[in-house]
């Protein structure tokens, strides 16, 4: 079966807005205080029960929002309702749409002119009742062109707006009946440009296959209306929560399937369906998919991170030509980079479950096993450091103890003043460069400690080429998974600074390897390895952006590309260091 995936789904402006307000509520609590939503913050009851764990739940009744700090939903609230909250002493946190809070301003500008108010939406939506609080007791909501007909024909001053996520061909056609019954009449095209979006992207994808998967929320107007487009257009359609709903022999009937999802969809929602998809390819040709499943292996069992870590010791002989044990040096740092990342996955397991669920049943699934090879390979990576040298040894131990210590908590003295519980992740942008910092330690400077002095300069190099090109492998791997860091609070780099500008940083970050790598071999400081890998960027750059074009499908496949221009570099420093 093939998947094709739209490029449009996911989370909208307005559904991140309002569920990174909540996130930094969440994260700035004070003792004791309360944190509430009125309303369903969004239509996602997988997220609405992520939120409920960590104490935020949504209150439908204002009595029930006294003395809370209360956050205003994207899809908004009625005035009245915001001034009956304010009267009752809650503190308001408005993570209002900016779509939406702008409909609410065309229809409060029109309705102090004595406009009367016709909304083309859904009677019922949260979105649509906020709507009607602006219009002055002037409004009346309308679903179908048909009903416009029935509207009072006396009626002089009249506006027509949408609900913002209507579909965009009704409202058309109900544009057209209410300029002939009110020439003078006043539209306004409310529709938001993401739904725009998204609508045209389902009606071209009908086009491509024979029938599509629209996930999201049941009561989510935005994307049962996406689910009407692709019915409109002909196809089998199948509108899913999750990707447990799906039945298995009814999509293998289906060679071509499309999948989109409403604003509210989070990504590892999406991404469960998509594998659901291409999973019932592989059952039925079993025999063909053996490679994949090793390859899952391979990523999940973290393998190929230890071969990433593994082939740096070699890549930095190739560029200093310093002496030293690559065997020894490469499988410590394997064992080291195995032994934490796997560690920390039992330590802090709330992201990867809503990353990749799949991935989290594996861990659990085998979890004895995992547990105790990480425990043997900090003793290996241990011992291999002793048989390299005393400090290596002291300064492994220290290595070990911050890569364990990176998820627990640890409790501050009293006068200092701040929360007293910290854990090192909860420092901003911690993971993202503590990993390739620990990285670079482990592979350029425990090895040579002994070198630090006569050969400073190029290790410095070294360690910069390999914290640079680590970095790049940490980031990417991040962008892919952002939404789950931001709702369990990971201090990543694109949690703390966004996902254009944390591009346009991986972008400028090879963009100064290749310049490091060439400026190095110019001024001496490393052989003229330092080209080979230069040329070898190239590859690199074509993996990244292999993977960030389809952030949906974060697979092994994604991660084998990642961890593989590593690896790659790696095995071309092995070639170099035996020829020469």
């Amino acid at each position: 079966m093939r998947v094709i995936v739209a490029k449009t789904a996911g989370f909208c402006r307005g559904v991140r807005k309002a569920l990174e307000v909540t996130l930094e509520a969440i994260k700035n609590r004070k003792p004791g205080e309360q944190i509430c939503t009125y309303g369903p913050l969004i239509h996602n009851k997988q997220v609405l029960s992520m939120l409920e764990e960590k104490g935020v739940r949504d209150e439908n009744r204002i009595k029930d929002c006294v003395g809370k700090k209360v956050v205003i939903r994207a899809h908004g609230i009625p005035p009245q309702e915001r001034h009956e909250l304010q009267d009752m002493q809650a503190s308001i946190l408005d993570a209002t749409c900016t779509r939406v809070a702008k409909v609410h301003g065309i229809i409060k500008g029109h309705a102090r002119k004595g406009y009367h108010t016709v909304i083309a939406g859904d009677a019922d939506h949260a979105e649509v009742i906020g709507l009607l609080g602006y219009t002055e007791g002037r409004g009346i909501v309308i679903r179908k062109p048909g009903e416009v007909d029935q509207l009072p024909a006396h009626w002089e001053k009249v506006l027509l707006v949408a609900q913002t996520t209507q579909n965009e061909e009704v409202f058309h056609e109900i544009c057209g009946r209410f300029l002939a019954k009110y020439p003078q009449g006043v539209v306004k095209n409310t529709i938001c440009g993401s739904t725009h979006e998204r609508q045209s992207e389902v009606r071209q994808l009908c086009s491509q296959v024979e029938a599509m998967v629209i996930v999201g929320g049941y009561h989510s107007g935005n994307t049962v209306r996406l689910a009407e487009i692709a019915k409109e257009c002909g196809v089998p359609t199948y509108h899913v929560e999750t990707d447990k709903e799906l039945d298995r022999q009814e999509m293998a009937r289906y060679k071509t399937v499309g999948v989109s999802a409403g604003a509210s969809t989070p990504n590892w929602i999406i991404r469960d369906v998509v594998n659901h998809l291409e999973s019932i390819r592989a059952e039925e040709k079993a025999g063909k998919c053996s490679w994949k499943k090793f390859l899952e292996l391979l990523t999940y069992g973290n393998f190929l991170v230890a071969l990433g870590a593994a082939s740096l010791p070699s890549l930095v002989k190739a560029l200093t030509g310093l002496e030293v044990s690559v065997a020894r040096s490469s499988g410590m740092a394997a064992c080291y980079a195995f032994a934490m990342h796997t560690l920390n996955i039992y330590l802090d397991r709330n992201a990867i479950q809503l990353n990749d669920p799949g991935r989290a049943a594996f861990y659990q699934k085998h979890q004895h096993f995992f547990l105790f090879f990480s425990v043997l390979g900090v003793l290996v990576a241990l011992w291999l450091a002793l048989s390299i040298g005393v400090l290596t040894f002291l300064a492994m131990i220290l290595f070990v103890l911050l890569g364990l210590l990176y998820a627990v908590p640890f409790i501050l003295p009293r006068e200092w003043k701040m929360s007293k519980v910290l854990k090192i992740k909860d420092i901003p942008t911690s993971k993202t460069f503590s990993v390739p910092i620990a990285w670079a330690s482990i592979t350029v400077l425990l090895p040579h400690l002994w070198h630090l002095g006569s050969s400073f300069a190029a290790l410095s190099y070294a360690f910069w080429v390999v914290f640079l090109l680590v970095l790049v492998r940490t980031t990417v791997l991040d962008l892919l998974a952002v939404q789950g860091d931001q709702l369990v609070g990971k201090e990543t780099l694109v949690v703390y600074w966004g996902e254009k500008k944390t591009g346009q940083f991986v972008v400028a970050v090879l963009a100064v390897l290749g310049i490091s790598l060439f400026s190095g071999f110019v001024l001496g400081v490393s052989s003229a390895f330092a080209l080979v890998a230069l040329a070898g960027l190239g590859a690199l750059l074509w993996c990244v952006r292999s993977v960030c074009r389809e952030p949906l499908r974060r697979d092994p496949m994604s991660e084998a590309f990642i961890e593989g221009g590593i690896i790659s570099l790696g095995m071309v420093s092995v070639l170099w260091n035996l020829i020469l």
